[in-house]
């Protein structure tokens, strides 16, 4: 089998899901860092998942077709040999209407033409906190996630696919109840859960995994003076409850929000049952840091200039650097062409330091040597 092409997301979930390990997905903002993190993965021997979500698609200039294009073409550059897929990650639909809809169905059509082997359906933001019981809280939810996962078997099945070729997940928790004694969101619960992929299976959708919150966030956090400090919040309690809750459905965990998170820390996600973890700005910020610096300075100083004012308005008192910290990303579209036309130097440098940080997490996520347990699975399932 050649494994420099993408193979199922499900079957990757599968094979690892009892394995005590987490395979790591990538959010690939700036190319350069593809080229580390593949040669990390293929030297440990590593499954690994490529991902970019709708709103990077976006933000990035990263067309789906353009973006697996480049994934596959570093894979057969370099032999990768070692099995990964392409995943559509956070395919956002933030509201129950037909214009958020069609969007998120444009997306995904684009995504299954370039070649996904992988999709994560986000339509946690829909969430009724005036409704009396879970089910009803999370209806919208559950009928966007129904209608969106149909859609992608319908035009995998167009393609001559079937269930086993990708991977699908969903996600609940995203915005929920808010505590009123604190006046902080409340962690997805185990009835929350077990409540959505219950009401999916019933629709006839079988979802490999699921996203919740369970006390992470997406990026880095920062103190008053703008410095990036852990992110320690992930309850391992809570999400060891609801994996075993979901175990018997066969829907295991994934983590979003890894960046922040202290490696030795990391051992913590997989005891509770973690077989997906998405890493994104961390090398988005090896990217960065490893650029010419009159261009990295540039980009700080267009996202000051375009963002300092509306986040302040928000944040009195935010620091310079939290602001450039978060809202960078949005620089990559405006500077893609001189991001891509940098000095070999500095490509390098970005690759070597990707393929370093890669490496650390690939060994937190006791990952090594997890190709091969795929490669096994994938021999005995076709006996």
């Amino acid at each position: 089998m050649n494994y420099n092409n993408p193979i199922s997301g499900r079957i990757i979930f599968n094979a690892l899901k009892n394995k005590d390990v987490i395979a790591m997905a990538v959010n690939v903002r700036i190319k350069h860092c593809l080229w580390g993190v593949m040669e990390a993965a293929k030297e440990a021997d590593a499954a690994i998942i490529f991902e970019i979500a709708k709103s990077e698609i976006g933000y990035t200039a990263q067309p789906p077709e353009e973006y697996a294009n480049y994934v596959k073409e570093i894979a057969h550059e370099i032999d990768f040999n070692t099995p990964y897929c392409i995943h559509g990650d956070h395919i956002t639909i933030p509201e129950n209407a037909l214009e958020a809809i069609k969007s998120a169905e444009d997306i995904i059509k684009k995504e299954v033409e370039a070649g996904f082997t992988s999709f994560a359906i986000d339509a946690s933001h829909n969430f009724n906190i005036e409704a009396e019981t879970t089910r009803e809280q999370l209806t919208d939810n559950i009928e966007i996630t129904t209608r969106i996962a149909k859609l992608i078997k319908r035009l995998m099945v167009e393609k001559g696919k079937t269930r086993e070729d990708y991977g699908l997940e969903v996600e609940v928790g995203e915005i929920g109840k808010i505590d009123s004694e604190t006046g902080e969101q409340e962690l997805t619960t185990v009835d929350e859960a077990v409540t959505f992929i219950k009401a999916l299976n019933e629709n006839g959708v079988y979802p490999d995994l699921i996203a919740i919150n369970n006390g992470t966030v997406h990026g880095n956090i920062y103190d008053e003076e703008g410095n990036i400090i852990p992110i320690l919040g992930i309850d391992d309690a809570r999400t060891r409850e609801i994996a075993n809750s979901i175990a018997p459905l066969g829907v295991k965990i994934a983590q979003h929000g890894i960046t922040g998170t202290p490696l030795e820390l990391i051992h913590k996600l997989i005891d509770a049952g973690i077989v997906k973890g998405n890493v994104a700005t961390n090398f988005q910020d090896i990217a960065i840091e490893n650029m010419p610096p009159e261009l990295a300075k540039r980009m700080a100083d267009w996202t000051i200039k375009n963002y300092a004012e509306k986040v302040r308005a928000k944040k009195p008192g935010i620091s310079e650097r939290e602001i450039i910290g978060k809202n960078i990303k949005y620089a990559i579209k405006v500077f893609k062409q001189e991001i891509e036309e940098i000095d070999d130097e500095y490509k390098q440098k970005i690759s070597d330091a990707s393929k370093k940080s890669a490496a650390e997490f690939i060994e937190a996520f006791n990952g090594k040597g997890s190709g091969q347990i795929v490669k096994d699975y994938i021999r005995n399932i076709k006996k």
